[in-house]
């Protein structure tokens, strides 16, 4: 696995995860094989059409396109496609773009985020005939958190890379991310410990956009602060929000039965709403106060904590 060689920064940005979010291929946090097919891109100049998926905030997916984009110079339209998910992106935001080549030789790449927010009866089939009829010209790259809500037509014509599998794979990475955590500390001049950054690591791993911004918040007067008690509280409220996303009931129950005070689950997610898809949040924030509602009430608030999970599976699954 190979070691992060570089930290990029952007000493315009204050909130760290921009600051130091990875613009080169030496600096970002994926297995060596993945960074040799991105060296190799950058040597013809070009690069497949893909799409990047996790169900898991925070593992990457927007910093590998940016490092792309970067690595290549491309000329880029950006897309976020949870404000423009109809028929009408593709032909007054894309066309335009993709219809010409680059008069400077550039490649164009096209960054459709939050991809599973198209239509599936109109722009993602319209989205196939943009990418096989503009081939010549333009390249695209989507994310999504949902890869079933792709159509598999548009799945066929891209590249897939599934963060979740990759960090799944390759848990060496857990060592890039304390090694980049490392990096950030050091340009910042703070002191800290090394069994607290690992402490820290360990509990939002894979995330390293969590990583990062828990490091700027346990940040005081130049000295990285570990409150452990609150860090083992939200790593686990972050857990239980990650088997709610992915369905894992089994997991979900054994860290239920962790939770010191079950009540501090529902006011927690509340502040993790937007780890949730958008258009679940309305049922997802009704759930959560129903149970909530209940929590002084039950015998068991645990076995009430974990019933409000499970009522929020359906709701994720739901279509």
């Amino acid at each position: 696995m190979s070691e992060p060689k570089e930290l990029n920064i952007n000493k315009k940005e204050h909130i760290w995860i921009e600051r130091y979010r990875p613009k080169t291929i030496d600096a970002i946090v994926l297995p060596e094989h993945i960074k040799e097919d991105m060296r190799r891109w950058k040597a013809d100049g070009q690069i497949p059409n893909m799409l990047l998926t996790s169900k898991t905030p925070g593992l990457g997916k927007t910093s590998m396109a940016h490092t792309i984009i970067n690595e290549l110079n491309a000329e880029v339209l950006f897309i976020n496609a949870s404000l423009h998910s109809n028929i009408d992106t593709l032909r007054n935001l894309i066309q335009g773009f993709v219809s010409t080549v680059s008069f400077d030789g550039r490649p164009k790449i096209v960054v459709l985020d939050e991809a599973d927010y198209l239509n599936a009866n109109s722009t993602q089939p319209a989205l196939r005939g943009f990418i096989e009829k503009f081939s010549k010209s333009a390249r695209f790259i989507l994310t999504a958190n949902y890869k079933d809500k792709i159509i598999e037509p548009l799945q066929n014509r891209l590249i897939d890379f599934d963060f979740d599998v990759i960090f799944k794979e390759n848990p060496g990475l857990i060592k890039n991310i304390y090694l980049m955590s490392q990096k950030i500390l050091e340009d910042k001049d703070i002191e800290y410990d090394s069994q607290d950054l690992k402490y820290l690591v360990k509990n939002y791993y894979p995330s390293l956009r969590d990583v990062v911004n828990k490091i700027q918040q346990f940040t005081f007067t130049d000295k990285l602060v570990i409150n452990k008690e609150s860090l083992d509280s939200e790593g686990l409220i972050d857990k239980l929000i990650n088997n709610v996303i992915n369905n894992e009931f089994e997991d979900m129950r054994k860290n239920a039965s962790l939770l010191t005070d079950p009540g501090i689950l529902y006011t927690d997610m509340y502040t993790r709403l937007d780890n949730f898809p958008i258009e679940k949040r309305p049922p997802v924030l009704l759930c959560i106060a129903k149970y909530q509602s209940h929590d002084g009430l039950v015998r068991d608030r645990v076995v009430n904590a974990a019933a409000c999970c499970t009522e929020l599976m359906g709701i994720i699954r739901a279509h």
